[in-house]
């Protein structure tokens, strides 16, 4: 399903090669953390004993939880991480969480959106000692994520790659774990979040091996003075993670380079072999399709429901499960044809079924990643864009989505823009364009006005001669966008120019009709 730490094994292959060494990627929350992380589980334990807090009974029955983004910048607000590797986050962290019948989906913030994107702190951003902009930013009824550039706790070993906090109740990520792409580091998180400690607890800061006092027999007490889980489970309720159905682990997965079965040939304080489990999601194994156990899944639906967690409204249901994108999503422009000017362009597509939202990016490149790009989210159907270069080849793509359906696929088109700048005069006119353009086998064409202010107008059609052929008279044109239809039926194939007139200044655009 998932790969937990992709990043450290990455910085570690790479480290290799260059024959440099290199510190693994960890979890911040450290031992401390987790004794009030503890605290819930024992509470949701003794819980779930007395019938007191539900657990999952694994009908289908979904619960959705909010989560809000917060896209963090540096001072000068750069660095923020991409919408759209949020959007994948969502979709494979929902796969990660499916077998609880947890869902998450998006809430939006009431001042600052669907991503907070206000933070731009380096002290955020690099080492989150910035508290106080954090908790006046959070999402006061939704679970608060934090992405930044570096997550710094400075008490675990290695890179923190994230962290939960439980004095705050947050988490903080770096945005190079926050993609989507089989990273399994956010459900880790939200585990804890939910009251889970590591399956290793107490092992933070050492992973049990040959180059430890005893080997290979295990201590009593962890370095983290808790109490070290024998094979036979007679302690496991009452040691490292006191999850029963997870088996003992010493931290086996910090210097494991992959999820292959363990064999380092660890034992027990009882002198039994060790024999954790890899694929745990609390664990540091890297590249496994990870799970949560049962018990483990019992303890986070219990959490959720905990008197503690009200403020997460699960009551909500999400406005579509499944969005499919068209094939012929994009309408203009299409085909890399060449726009009338290169610093007013309407970029118009299709609704989609079951999407509230569209993500719109623009750029030169097509990873869209390039200094240029531009990236836009809206609830309409089309986008007006105004800065870009002159005579260059742009790629564009939407993606529809919704607070909670997040996986649907992008189309993509391409444009050329020419060395024409607007020069439009119409007060309040932001922006138009033609569609479809050339005219094929329309009966109609579509004029989309974008504009600041209310105005009337009339919208002419004159052929190549100056000739007026036909137009509509008397137009109101509101504040925002508009969709205006203009009959072609009666016209034969050739060029045209549409002109748009308020009364006292005009602009024009071409129509080509090829039947």
């Amino acid at each position: 399903m998932k790969s937990l730490f992709t990043f450290s094994f990455a910085v570690l292959l790479a480290a290799s090669a260059l024959g440099q060494s290199a510190e693994n990627g960890t979890c911040g929350t450290s031992v401390e953390d987790q004794l009030i992380i503890r605290d819930r589980l024992r509470e949701n334990k003794t819980a779930i004993a007395e019938g007191t807090l539900p657990v999952s009974d694994r009908s289908g029955v979904v619960l959705y939880v909010p989560i809000h983004f917060h896209l963090v910048g540096d001072a000068a607000g750069n660095g923020k991480h991409k919408e759209s590797r949020v959007l994948d986050q969502l979709c494979d962290l929902n796969e990660a969480y499916a077998p609880m019948d947890i869902q998450f989906y998006f809430k939006a913030h009431p001042t600052y959106g669907l991503f907070d994107y206000s933070i731009n702190n380096t002290n955020v951003y690099d080492n989150q000692t910035n508290g106080f902009i954090m908790q006046n930013r959070r999402h006061t009824s939704a679970m608060n994520v934090y992405v930044v550039n570096n997550a710094e706790t400075g008490n675990t070993l290695g890179t923190t790659l994230a962290y939960y906090s439980p004095q705050s109740d947050w988490i903080v990520s770096r945005k190079d774990q926050i993609n989507g792409s089989g990273n399994g580091t956010l459900p880790h998180e939200i585990g804890h979040f939910f009251s889970l400690p590591h399956t290793f607890f107490g092992w933070e800061s050492n992973s049990f091996d040959s180059g430890d006092a005893g080997w290979p027999t295990a201590p009593v007490l962890s370095p983290g003075a808790i109490a070290t889980e024998r094979m036979n489970g007679s302690n496991s309720g009452t040691a490292a993670d006191e999850i029963e159905d997870t088996p003992p682990d010493y931290n086996f997965g910090f210097i494991a380079s992959s999820c292959n079965q363990y064999s380092g040939g660890a034992k027990d304080p009882l002198g039994t072999i060790v024999d954790p489990m890899e694929n745990n999601f609390m664990g540091y194994f890297q590249g496994c399709d990870y799970e949560f156990t049962p018990m483990q899944t019992d303890v986070v639906n219990a959490d959720l429901q905990a008197p503690a967690r009200n403020y997460l409204d699960n009551t909500y249901t999400p406005p579509a499960t499944e969005i499919i994108t068209p094939t012929d999503l994009l309408i203009a422009p299409i085909g890399g044809q060449t726009t009338q000017f290169f610093d007013n362009i309407m970029l118009q597509w299709n609704a989609v079924a079951g999407a509230t939202q569209y993500l719109v990016e623009v750029d030169i490149t097509t990873n869209y990643a390039s200094p240029n790009a531009q990236t836009f989210i809206t609830n309409q159907t089309s986008v007006l864009v105004e800065s870009l270069l002159s005579n260059r080849t742009y790629y564009w793509r939407v993606r529809p989505f919704n607070e909670y359906v997040t996986c649907a696929t992008a189309r993509q088109q391409s444009f050329k823009t020419p060395i024409t700048s607007n020069t439009n005069e119409v007060e309040g006119l932001s922006g138009w364009q033609i569609w479809p353009n050339p005219a094929h086998e329309a009966q109609s064409v579509n004029v989309a006005i974008q504009a600041e202010i209310d105005f009337d107008a009339s919208i002419n059609v004159f052929d190549a001669t100056g000739r007026r052929v036909q137009g509509l008279q008397g137009v109101r044109i509101n504040s925002g966008m508009n969709n205006v239809t203009l009959p072609i039926e009666s016209l034969p194939n050739g060029l045209y120019f549409i002109v748009l007139d308020n009364g006292i200044a005009r602009t024009s655009q071409k129509l080509s009709v090829l039947r």
